[in-house]
């Protein structure tokens, strides 16, 4: 990866704090090896605003964000690897500078270019909306998972019980193994094999929509070694990812991010019960170990 590669322009960050997915618009300005970028978040309707200075070594960046606004000054570091032109991944840290509290934030941290191109990115689904949605109305594949912080941040933004779009998953009572936690998954429309949420050829829930949905057609599975793996399902269900592995593989890069927030439920997502007609009709294959990822 040469150090003089390009990343001036609009980019789109993802990064996970309180078990929430967060993403910043990104506009990157370099000079030679300097990078300089305006970020703009939206916090839960707060609009945030922030100045990153950083500097590329080869294939890293390294740099310090700061955020100053109403006599409150915000600031910490992001680390970041090239990946290739399209896609960073790191870490962002911050210190709180509260003298109550002696908390440091590190979160996992990806940026995606923002280009018509969305391969390798998670708006990859956009291409498809209005023309196919077969992951979203096939009955071949299985309702998403849905992890409970999910299940009430879809509640909350859609003012609607979560008994109402989605099946409480109680795994503990299903292998009586009471150390097993529970989750839920997404109910279909009562006349069609539509997802609860897909309406008018489109998802409603698109900027909140579950990992499950995210990460689609890939999967985590519990192979006969004992072994968790990232699997790749090999169905026309998904018409977005074509068949060259390597395009496979850098996509499947970019599910780290997510796959940090599913760990503690690592067991229960691999159950087949979530999973039937995918496990029963779908080949897959093994992309990589999950430990293998971090």
């Amino acid at each position: 990866m040469s150090a003089i590669v390009n990343l001036s322009g609009e980019w789109i960050s993802s990064f996970i704090q309180n078990n929430k997915i967060y993403n910043e618009k990104v506009n990157f300005e370099q000079q030679e090896d300097k990078l300089i970028a305006d970020i703009i978040l939206n916090y839960d309707n707060e609009i945030c605003k922030y100045r990153f200075n950083g500097k590329i070594n080869k294939n890293i960046i390294n740099g310090t964000y700061e955020f100053i606004e109403n006599s409150e000054i915000e600031s910490g570091t992001i680390s970041l690897k090239i990946i290739n032109e399209n896609f960073l991944y790191g870490v962002a840290t911050y210190i709180s500078d509260d003298e109550n509290s002696d908390d440091i934030v590190q979160s996992p941290y990806a940026l995606f270019r923002n280009t018509n191109n969305n391969l390798g990115t998670f708006n990859l689904c956009s291409n498809c909306v209005g023309k196919s949605a077969t992951c979203c109305c096939n009955p071949n594949v299985d309702s998403p998972m849905i992890l409970p912080k999910e299940a009430e941040t879809i509640s909350k933004d859609m003012k609607i019980d979560i008994e109402k779009f989605a099946s409480k998953v109680d795994f503990s009572k299903m292998h009586n193994d009471y150390t097993l936690k529970d989750l839920y998954q997404m109910k279909r429309q009562d006349n069609s094999n539509k997802c609860y949420f897909y309406r008018d050829n489109k998802c409603t829930i698109y900027e909140i929509r579950p990992i499950d949905c995210r990460i689609f057609p890939y999967d985590i599975k519990l192979e006969k070694d004992g072994n968790y793996y990232l699997v790749y399902y090999k169905t026309n269900e998904c018409q977005i990812l074509n068949e060259n592995i390597k395009d496979i593989k850098m996509v499947s890069y970019n599910t780290r991010l997510f796959l940090r927030l599913l760990l503690p439920y690592i067991r229960e997502w691999s159950d087949k019960y979530c999973c039937s007609h995918l496990t029963e009709n779908h080949d897959y294959e093994i992309i990589c170990k999950i430990e293998d990822l971090f």
